[in-house]
């Protein structure tokens, strides 16, 4: 591994504007990259570095049941697949456990939608540990 995790700092929030950029329209859409741009500014995360930037991650903690959400998570294109998601997940694994927090989950679309980059993202999820455990039929990004 050629990169380090770290917290976000303010001086991260336009590198991974780009990155999020560098990923639209394939995965993130316009309002995504809007609501990452607010999310970064607001809830804790990481990024990844390899001389720059090159993933991120965050997570809001919930009231409910100790658990905590990942919201966003991203690499460059030219790092998928290289460690970059693993390492920011399991920061914020190690991040949770330390507060004593219970459980970590992610939303992301179903496998009924078409849309291929998530088939890839939901295979990510699953070999992160991740499971199905619900699916909402009326919700659908916008």
């Amino acid at each position: 591994m050629a990169f380090v995790v770290r917290r976000i700092l303010p001086e991260d929030y336009e590198p991974i504007a780009e990155i999020a950029r560098s990923l639209n329209p394939q995965w993130f859409t316009e309002s995504a990259l809007e609501e990452i741009a607010r999310t970064v500014r607001t809830q804790d995360g990481f990024v990844a570095i390899e001389k720059k930037v090159v993933g991120f991650a965050t997570y809001l903690q919930t009231a409910e049941d100790r658990m905590a959400e990942l919201t966003w998570i991203a690499a460059c294109p030219e790092r998928h697949r290289r460690g970059v998601g693993r390492a920011l997940v399991n920061a914020i694994e190690d991040e949770l456990v330390r507060q004593k927090i219970q459980s970590l989950q992610v939303s992301t679309l179903a496998p009924t939608e078409e849309y291929k980059s998530y088939a890839r993202t939901r295979s990510f999820y699953h070999a992160m540990g991740f499971s199905d455990t619900r699916i909402d039929k009326n919700w659908f990004p916008n």
